[in-house]
């Protein structure tokens, strides 16, 4: 059936209503006439939402034709609604809101269409219990649009919060360049379990359909020419790209955080062999301690100062002051003491701290030493960088190769630092630490005691306070013989051989790694230890 106007489609154009209702609240037997209002034909975009009106009045008496006279309304008239077209296809996913609606008092019924998503033309049909209907015509016209359904398939190890789906209509998927390719001018995005809406598509156009997570997974499949109407829907299959190493720089941490007994066993040697530089050519800590305190003085003063030692005996007036036990290690006790427990910094995740970025666009990477241990990396005997090769797999699984060295009582005396200045605050640095560990003022006190003219000076002109800054530099020559004792040439390595998953950020390159180390330390002299521990870096 053609689409028409609004007309009467019955045996006649107006019927008789019973008193079943169709005739009003009056319940007389009346004749009706229906039509839609205002009854033009009506051409919709699909899916296009229309509300039709329909209204039902008496016919007119049977002989009297005036097409402006205007008879009463029927109200409380049930009209039924449907849709007709020439075949079963013709009303497509047309859809009504409403079968069957009662006129008000002014015999007025409405209906709202929702029109097919792809062109056609039908009908809707208005009609009574007593037969009498009426046609309006509707036709929808072609868009030449559509909408397309885009579903991404991905079955990869990356976490995606959000796909996005383009069209390209008029190439194919291997026009594109890029990986991912460019995005199309139809651009959508949506969450990740649901298909991605691309509207306003067109049709009859061969097309490449893209889908991407940021820009570390994507996928692309040709796309046959559309048709319109609702339905149409395409699969795309994505995966990885290759994580970006070029693009990837983190701040890398890992330490020798399992058990490691034969590790802790070279570096106590290496902080044992320190400490011995400790008393230089002296044979015990006071004579250490005074033999510094005469290599500080002027070299005026220096005949004064041993004169007086040996006249007054000054190792002994030392030794008294603080006791023969004390006095015995009053230098190599807390240095011991602090270098053990500096030892235990390389256990923690961050022991060593740096920079990880690449060189060039290969393999080949640096890794900048922040901090070993806490302490910085030039105290420590590191240099400020170190070559790496690194690779990833189709796993995200980023591989580290490289190796440190550092001057083995650099070292252990840059991490003796933290132990001593937790143990006496107010010290600004070991030297600070161990001056007031010794007791310099003591020192001072004593040797005045015992000096040239007691209670004035020692030797020379100096004072009280001349010995205290003598004992000071004394013991941070000490220090100084400690830190050093190593040499250039002294030089531990540590082997590292890391693995990491890798968590990839919007342009494939890693944001942050989670995995471990292992790795093997060599002394000068070919002792060996091994170790391991995590890594992580962000």
């Amino acid at each position: 059936m053609a689409a028409c106007g609004s007309a009467s489609a019955d045996d006649s154009s107006a019927s008789s209503a019973g008193a079943s209702g169709d005739a009003g609240a009056d319940g007389a037997d009346v004749a009706i006439t229906l039509k839609f209002v205002p009854g033009e034909p009506i051409t919709l975009e699909p899916k296009q939402r229309l509300e039709l009106t329909v209204e039902a009045r008496q016919s007119p008496p049977t002989g009297i034709v005036d097409p402006n006279l205007e008879t009463p309304p029927v109200s409380q008239l049930s009209i039924r609604f449907g849709l007709t077209g020439a075949d079963a296809t013709s009303t497509a996913d047309a859809v009504l809101d409403a079968t069957d609606v009662l006129t008000d008092e002014n015999g007025l019924a409405h209906v709202t269409l929702i029109a097919p998503s792809k062109p056609t033309m039908f009908n809707v049909r208005a009609s009574t219990s007593a037969r009498t209907s009426t046609l309006q015509g509707v036709t929808v016209r072609a868009t030449r649009i559509t909408t397309l359904s885009v579903q991404p398939a991905y079955s990869g190890p990356r976490a995606v919060t959000e796909w996005t789906a383009s069209a390209l209509p008029g190439v194919s998927c291997s026009d594109l360049e890029g990986n991912p390719p460019r995005d199309g001018d139809l651009l959508a995005s949506g969450p990740p379990d649901s298909p991605v809406l691309l509207y306003k598509v067109p049709v009859g156009m061969n097309m490449a359909v893209t889908v991407r997570a940021g820009h570390y997974v994507s996928g692309c499949v040709n796309q046959a020419a559309l048709s319109e109407g609702d339905g149409n829907q395409v699969l795309v299959y994505a995966s990885d790209l290759p994580l970006n190493l070029a693009s990837t720089t983190l701040s890398l941490n890992f330490g020798a955080t399992d058990a490691h007994p034969a590790l802790d066993k070279l570096l106590l040697a290496s902080a044992t062999t320190a400490a011995g530089y400790l008393l230089g050519d002296a044979k015990n800590d006071i004579a250490a301690l005074l033999d510094g305190m005469l290599a500080a003085s002027p070299a005026s003063d220096r005949d004064a100062f041993e004169a007086v030692r040996s006249e007054h005996d000054w190792d002994v007036a030392l030794e008294s002051a603080y006791g023969s036990k004390s006095a015995a290690r009053c230098l190599r006790d807390p240095v011991q003491r602090w270098l053990t427990a500096g030892i235990a910094a390389l256990n923690a995740p961050d022991a060593f701290s740096g920079k990880l970025e690449p060189l060039g666009g290969g393999t080949a990477a640096t890794f900048s030493p922040y901090f070993v241990g806490g302490a910085s990396p030039d105290a420590a005997g590191l240099p400020g960088y170190f070559p790496v090769l690194w690779s990833a797999d189709s796993n995200d699984t980023v591989q580290l190769g490289f190796e440190l060295n550092w001057q083995p009582s650099r070292l252990v005396t840059a991490l003796a630092v933290a132990p001593a200045v937790s143990e006496f605050p107010a010290a600004k640095s070991i030297e600070q630490a161990l001056s007031q560990s010794v007791g310099c003022e003591q020192v001072a006190n004593a040797l005045l005691a015992a000096g040239e003219a007691p209670g004035v000076t020692a030797y020379a002109s100096c004072d009280q306070s001349c010995l205290v800054q003598a004992c000071q530099a004394s013991v941070a020559a000490a220090w100084s013989r400690v830190r050093l004792s190593s040499g250039n040439d002294d030089v531990d390595k540590l082997s590292v051989t890391a693995s990491g998953t890798a968590q990839v950020g919007d342009d494939a390159r890693a944001i942050a790694l989670s995995g471990s180390w292992v790795g093997v330390l060599t002394t000068k002299a070919g002792d060996t230890a091994s170790a391991s521990g995590s890594l992580s870096g962000d």
